[in-house]
């Protein structure tokens, strides 16, 4: 939408559209500017149009500015509320996803070009999941698994982290436990007594879903009618450690039956799950992180 602006002195000159997304995007900086923090200004600010940054790069900054405090505080919780609705705008597009990557028969190009003949070294996908990784930080990961028709990311946990998944394109089931005791310490058995949610079926039109800490920590994401990818926020990433109980591993889980009781039941790696990975090539973001040393 554009209107015209007309100069106020006698000499007129010729009309000069102005879109209206600029004008918001002043008017967000004056309000802004007045009421929060300078950091917290310049991300609203640089969200506030797509021409000058990505929706990716929005998510990336709303993560970084949600996971770097207090997960207690009330402004922890307004800004996972922002983060949601952040990445309830992506899809497949907005983060470069290469479909080639959603089919079982497809061939994966190496980037690495054969210098003295020029040909490009070619391999046939053999893992059903790949995962891509996008942003890593000491507070936050970032990155997008695509799972091939028929693929599931077995029944794991996230022991005391928060998630978002945003699923853009296909869709998948989502199986989600929470263990009868809270204290992770106490998690050590070889069967975890458990209450079973009830499934969810998220497609790339739906909203986000969160992970909570304790709450349905535990779940497993299969494919449905097809090949599926998700973008998945994890807060704080797995290489962590929990204070006080140690290195905060991924476990994998099986549902054991006991009486009416539900147990999950701790097992090895799943020999029918694993995964390779696939470089990002969605829009660049000018977000470096420099482990501390």
């Amino acid at each position: 939408m554009f209107f015209f602006v007309r100069s106020t002195t006698k000499k007129y000159y010729p009309n000069y559209p102005i879109s209206l997304m600029f004008l918001s995007i002043v008017y967000v900086r004056i309000t802004i500017r007045k009421s929060v923090n300078l950091e917290h200004y310049i991300l609203v600010e640089l969200c506030a149009s797509s021409i000058m940054t990505s929706k990716i790069e929005c998510v990336i900054k709303q993560a970084i500015t949600t996971f770097s405090g207090s997960y207690t505080s009330k402004a922890f919780h307004d800004n996972l509320i922002k983060l949601k609705r952040y990445t309830n705008a992506l899809d497949a597009r907005s983060i470069g996803l290469d479909f080639r990557l959603l089919r079982w028969d497809t061939f994966e190009l190496n980037n690495n070009l054969d210098k003295l003949s020029g040909s490009t070294f070619i391999r046939r996908h053999q893992a059903p999941v790949t995962y891509i990784g996008v942003f890593e930080d000491e507070n936050v990961s970032i990155g997008v698994f695509v799972l091939r028709d028929g693929a599931k990311i077995p029944l794991h946990d996230h022991p005391y982290m928060y998630g978002v998944l945003k699923v853009i394109y296909g869709k998948v089931k989502v199986q989600s436990y929470t263990p009868v005791d809270k204290d992770y310490s106490q998690l050590n058995d070889s069967n975890i007594s458990a209450i079973k949610l009830a499934p969810i079926i998220v497609g790339e039109r739906d909203d986000s879903c969160v992970l909570c800490p304790v709450e349905g920590n535990i779940h497993e994401v299969d494919t449905i009618d097809g090949p599926a990818a998700f973008l998945d926020i994890l807060a704080p990433p797995y290489k962590t450690d929990i204070p006080e109980v140690g290195k905060r591993c991924c476990r994998y889980f099986k549902e054991v039956n006991i009486s009416e009781d539900i147990k999950l039941a701790i097992v090895s790696d799943p020999r029918d799950y694993w995964s390779d990975t696939a470089p990002y090539t969605g829009p660049q973001f000018g977000i470096h992180f420099e482990p501390k040393t």
